[in-house]
């Protein structure tokens, strides 16, 4: 029940607080557009079969993140709960 709580204050706060942070910092904006310019490069020298693959793979990235943070955030949180015990 306790990780029910926990998982759901993650769900809740976590994309409006990353989004926040990550939309104001320069470094990842910089980032996120160099990304952009080589991912548009890379469809266009690679076939499409070779462009839904590199896709898929990035999406599998991207979930794989998004555990990696949550689990870092449940951690956290479930340290912050057992100091407060």
């Amino acid at each position: 029940m306790e990780n029910q709580k926990l998982e759901a204050c993650y769900s809740e706060h976590s994309s409006t607080i990353f989004s926040e942070m990550l939309g104001e910092d320069e470094n990842y904006q910089r980032l996120k557009k160099a990304k952009i310019a080589a991912e548009e490069a890379l469809q266009n020298v690679i076939s499409k079969e070779a462009w839904k693959q590199y896709l898929a793979l990035d999406e599998i990235c991207n979930e794989l993140e998004c555990a990696r943070c949550k689990t870092m955030y449940l951690a956290g949180a479930a340290d912050c709960k057992k100091l407060e015990e």
